[in-house]
C-alpha cells in the first residue's frame, strides 16, 4: 500500500514539470512565394512582369552602369511562452526574414538570389 501511494505522489508531482503554455506564429508581410520565383528566368524576364507580379520592390539599388538591384522582403515571427514547474516562465521569440533580389539591366532580369536572414 505504502508502494502505491508513493508511485501516485511521484506521478502527480512530474505532471507539471514543463509545459508549454501558449505558443503562436504570424506571417508578417509576404510579396513573393517559391512558385513565382520558380517562373523567373534570367536573360528573358522583363521588369515589367516582375513589377505586374511581386508590386513594387520594397528597395532599388541603382548602380552607375545602369544596373538594379530589386529587393522583395517576406517575413514572419513565432512566439512560445513555456513554464517549468508552473514556477518559472520562459518567453521565446523568433523573427525570420528572406529577401528576394532580382539584378536588372536594360529591362530584363540577369541574376536572382534569395538572403536568408
Amino acid at each position: 500500500m505504502i508502494r502505491f501511494i508513493g508511485l501516485i505522489l511521484v506521478a502527480a508531482s512530474m505532471t507539471g514539470c514543463l509545459f508549454v503554455v501558449d505558443s503562436r506564429e504570424s506571417i508578417g508581410d509576404q510579396q513573393w512565394s517559391r512558385a513565382e520565383v520558380d517562373r523567373v528566368e534570367t536573360g528573358s524576364t522583363s521588369a515589367a512582369w516582375v513589377r505586374s507580379n511581386f508590386g513594387s520592390p520594397d528597395r532599388i539599388s541603382t548602380y552607375d552602369d545602369g544596373m538594379e538591384v530589386w529587393r522583395y522582403r517576406n517575413t514572419s515571427e513565432s512566439e512560445s511562452e513555456i513554464g517549468l514547474f508552473l514556477l518559472f516562465n520562459i518567453n521565446i521569440e523568433r523573427e525570420s526574414a528572406e529577401t528576394l533580389a532580382l539584378e536588372i539591366r536594360d529591362g530584363v532580369v540577369t541574376d536572382y538570389w534569395v538572403e536568408k536572414r
